[in-house]
């Protein structure tokens, strides 16, 4: 999503301050690429091709004059640069995207002033299209950063990454995340909200894909004693993947715990995530009547991750009324375009209840989830994919290739 991220160097531009030449060079280079001008068209008869380069690097003090002529060449006003800056805008968004305030974040956003570019705008955009799952415009404003991305400032960067890497957490693509996560790694900035978010994604990264040294070592620099105020509630889902590790040993010893956690007592987000996350300890440790009937008891039809637990839980009970009811709620929903890793192991569970072929499920695995895996990660579901596939393989007696597909 980053263009050159290896060449991205968090530190490079640490002794730059926010100034009006740190605005002319991402408005004009914004602005070129926007009209798809080339660095000879933009400086023709104004400046040599060389002089606007290292200006839109932010590389040289430059000459106003200059700047002034490249302004009125795009129909842009000179003097209203830096006056659409939202005064302390991506400190107060970090804020509130730690603490889930959405109504201060959608605030934020409605304040965005789009007259003349400026990244701290469009980093305020990220943090309002992600919260609200529009990956799309996500995904361009994104793009509109990295083309001015050489500009940025150390801070700038941070946030611009923690964007990045939190759309490839939301979407379940570990795998990316972890790669730009290695940029972060070490590196504090000033905001001390965005350095505890960080850790978070080092944390949640780190559990999905199984690397348990720095899980262990994430885990306690968020539950220590940092000083953001205690996000006591983002705490409280980070205890429960650590209890969701620990069950796998010891799940008699933690099972009161989940069950002591009360997840009525917060507002509806931090509730239903919660209640997930217990669910899927729960899980862990067998007790799939327990889970059926409450998601049953509570109606907990409106999100497809509830759904695909409900027919997991059904399946292991193995009884027709169970597997039947399951059924007919899962038929009926209809699924949001940000569901779809819950999509594809749902769809794949609703065949297995309706056909004994093998065959069948073997190739639904092969060409229309296991590809999809790839790409995308759910502790849960990826492994029943696994134990699925290499188990239809043998009844099948494709010994062989169940082997091969082991090894990988």
């Amino acid at each position: 999503m980053i263009t050159k991220i290896e060449k991205l160097d968090v530190f490079k531009n640490d002794s730059k301050s926010v100034n009006r030449n740190y605005l002319y060079s991402q408005i004009i280079k914004n602005e070129r690429h926007k009209r798809k001008l080339t660095l000879q068209e933009m400086a023709h008869g104004i400046c040599s091709i060389s002089y606007l380069c290292k200006l839109e690097r932010n590389a040289i003090v430059a000459d106003e004059s200059y700047i002034k002529a490249i302004f009125e060449r795009v129909n842009l006003d000179f003097e209203k640069v830096g006056l659409n800056i939202i005064e302390n805008g991506v400190k107060k968004i970090i804020k509130a995207y730690l603490y889930q305030n959405y109504s201060e974040i959608a605030y934020l956003y409605e304040m965005i002033d789009d007259s003349l570019f400026n990244v701290q705008n469009h980093l305020i955009k990220g943090f309002y299209y992600l919260i609200n799952q529009k990956y799309q415009d996500f995904k361009n404003t994104i793009a509109t950063i990295d083309i001015i991305k050489e500009t940025m400032l150390k801070e700038d960067i941070g946030v611009f990454m923690f964007l990045v890497i939190e759309y490839y957490l939301q979407t379940y693509q570990f795998k990316p995340a972890y790669k730009y996560l290695k940029f972060l790694e070490n590196n504090d900035f000033d905001n001390q909200e965005l350095n505890w978010l960080i850790y978070e994604q080092h944390y949640i990264c780190a559990y999905n894909l199984k690397i348990y040294p720095k899980f262990y070592r994430y885990y306690k620099l968020l539950m220590g004693n940092y000083n953001i105020g205690y996000p006591s509630t983002r705490q409280i889902l980070i205890r429960l993947m650590m209890l969701d590790v620990q069950a796998i040993e010891y799940f008699s010893e933690i099972v009161d715990d989940i069950r002591n956690i009360i997840a009525n007592q917060y507002d509806d987000a931090y509730y239903l995530d919660i209640t997930y996350w217990k669910f899927l300890i729960l899980l862990r440790g067998k007790l799939w009547y327990e889970v059926y009937e409450e998601i049953i008891k509570a109606e907990l039809f409106g999100e497809a991750r509830f759904i695909g637990l409900l027919l997991y839980a059904a399946d292991r009970l193995k009884r027709p009324e169970y597997i039947k009811r399951s059924v007919e709620i899962a038929e009926n929903y209809i699924f949001e375009s940000n569901e779809t890793i819950h999509q594809v192991f749902i769809n794949f569970m609703l065949l297995k209840f309706k056909t004994e072929k093998k065959y069948t499920l073997i190739e639904h695995l092969r060409f229309k989830v296991i590809p999809f895996n790839r790409n995308y990660t759910h502790h849960l579901y990826n492994k029943i994919y696994e134990k699925h596939y290499i188990e239809y393989l043998c009844k099948t007696s494709k010994y062989k290739e169940a082997l091969t597909y082991y090894r990988r």
